[in-house]
């Protein structure tokens, strides 16, 4: 693997007013209402559930409310590099649209990138790819390449300056409660990294 994902966090701080429910006319601005609309606003097919290969997505992974305050949290993850800016411009015009709406800053907007596709460094140094399959080759293992749906420290490090594809470990159900990784699939990774170093030391 050595492309992934482009990441950012949107987080939706809502400031609502509170105020008691039976003289609330005109006066309360709820929240929780604000942070339900806020969901409802995203595209209903635009989420993990419902993409797979190089499609993004935008996942619902946080959410929290009262009546005065709220808070929601969203991922954003795509490989395209356009793709993502536009997502991230989305978010920002949401922002907007509600605050429009409510006549006021009800909702304010902290975007951060996480991390970023990996493929862009990894591109102009494919050697490194091509050492890992052939590493693989020479143990008998079928290289399997394919862009992850995810991010791993390559994403981080290869933007540091050192190029870092990802190779396996053997886990499989990640970040679900029925994660494993079998013995076998780990004593076959480590083979890889020594074959790999044998390489290296040729070159």
């Amino acid at each position: 693997e050595y492309e992934s994902f482009n990441a950012a966090q949107a987080k939706f701080k809502i400031k609502g007013v509170s105020v008691h429910p039976g003289t609330a006319k005109g006066k309360m601005i709820n929240a929780g209402l604000i942070a339900s609309e806020i969901i409802q606003m995203f595209p209903k097919d635009e989420v993990p559930e419902k993409t797979e290969g190089y499609e993004g997505f935008y996942f619902l992974d946080e959410m929290k409310s009262n009546c005065e305050e709220g808070e929601v949290v969203y991922i954003i993850r795509d490989h395209d590099k356009a793709k993502f800016l536009a997502k991230k411009e989305f978010v920002k015009e949401l922002v907007e649209k509600v605050n429009k709406k409510y006549g006021r800053e009800v909702v304010k907007l902290e975007l951060k990138d996480e991390y970023y596709n990996m493929g862009e460094i990894i591109k102009d140094h494919m050697y490194v790819v091509d050492i890992a399959k052939q590493a693989m080759e020479n143990l008998g293992i079928k290289p399997l390449i394919k862009a992850i749906r995810g991010g791993t420290d390559g994403s981080k490090i290869s933007f540091m300056g050192l190029p870092t594809p990802n190779i396996f470990a053997g886990g499989e159900n990640f970040h679900g409660k029925y994660e494993f990784v079998a013995l076998e699939s780990m004593e076959k990774a480590t083979d890889v990294i020594v074959e790999i170093a044998k390489l290296n030391a040729e070159r």
